[in-house]
């Protein structure tokens, strides 16, 4: 089964950061591609040790970010909503497979 993970990535001082929400992992880059190029191995990392480890599994992917990430989240979703996603920051979802 296919789910998709929610991420958002934004400019914080002189770095951008790239943030999961469903799996609380970020990363840091020079730019906002290379923040989330960095997140996207790091899910993928993340995700084939939860798999690795059958008992733990379960627990592993319902790791979620604190309440002030998600307000993060939703701050950015809805300045980019108002200015045509030309906002500081950007949404976006990441695939995951996974097991039932």
């Amino acid at each position: 089964m296919k789910k998709t993970l929610r991420c958002m990535a934004y400019q914080e001082g002189g770095v951008f950061v790239a943030a999961c929400l469903d799996l609380s992992l970020a990363a840091q880059g020079d730019t906002m591609q290379d923040a989330m190029a960095k997140l996207e191995e790091q899910i993928k990392d993340y995700l084939s040790e939860a798999y690795a480890e059958p008992a733990f599994t379960e627990h592993l992917l319902k790791r979620k970010a604190p309440a002030s990430m998600w307000f993060k989240y939703l701050k950015i979703g809805v300045r980019n909503f108002f200015s045509a996603n030309t906002g500081p920051g950007k949404l976006f979802r990441e695939p995951c497979e996974t097991v039932t």
